[in-house]
């Protein structure tokens, strides 16, 4: 039977820690173990055991917090959807007043994000993988609404201010038209992101509350 793992070191726990107090996250901790397996393997050779012992955890623990590997592969494309909106976010509030940088920036950070992650180049190279390829395009549902979550409060709460249900409307329309380009990367990510700032900045610049700069 399986032993659980000695408690991480101090160093650990800042590295995989969550945001509210540096805590050890056994999830982080597994996210990125995963993601340093996948910069030398190919997905279909990455095994739950060869996750756990990557991560210092037993069997046991990966098995009872992701169910089994494709819940694994579903939290860890969770997370990056997450990462990905983040990129939007923080363009949003790095650049109060401009909607079309802040959206070009933004889409063009989740662009270059998402092809660089392992997960990802693993699911556009190589053989074809049915379940990477499902997350991402008929069961994309669950990252597509994280995405969202993340979007909505650098809408309705930052200097845009939009009102709540257009906010809503917006970030979900930009969620799913960057987790769309995940399975086939753009050649060009300044051209796409500059393109898609073309037909996304106008109707939040009509809802935006604040005057901005055209």
């Amino acid at each position: 039977m399986d032993r659980m793992p000695p408690r991480p070191s101090t160093r650990d726990q800042r590295s995989s820690g969550d945001s509210r107090g540096g805590r050890w996250s056994p999830r982080l901790t597994v996210f990125d173990a995963m993601h340093q397996l996948l910069e030398s393997r190919d997905w279909s050779a990455v095994t739950m055991s060869d996750v756990a012992k990557a991560a210092g955890l037993s069997r046991q623990t990966l098995y009872s917090t992701f169910g089994n590997r494709q819940g694994l592969a579903q939290a860890y494309a969770l997370q990056l959807s997450e990462k990905f909106a983040g990129e939007i976010r923080d363009s949003i509030i790095r650049h109060p007043g401009q909607i079309e940088l802040a959206l070009s920036e933004g889409i063009n950070g989740f662009l270059r994000s998402s092809s660089r992650d392992p997960l990802i180049r693993a699911l556009v190279t190589g053989d074809i993988k049915p379940d990477l390829l499902r997350l991402i395009t008929t069961e994309a549902g669950p990252l597509i609404e994280r995405a969202t979550e993340v979007l909505m409060p650098a809408l309705s709460e930052s200097w845009m201010r939009i009102e709540a249900s257009q906010a809503r409307l917006a970030a979900s329309i930009i969620a799913r038209i960057g987790i769309s380009f995940i399975s086939l990367p753009p050649e060009d990510p300044d051209q796409l992101a500059s393109g898609l700032t073309e037909v996304i900045a106008p109707y939040l610049q009509k809802v935006v509350q604040v005057d901005v700069q055209q």
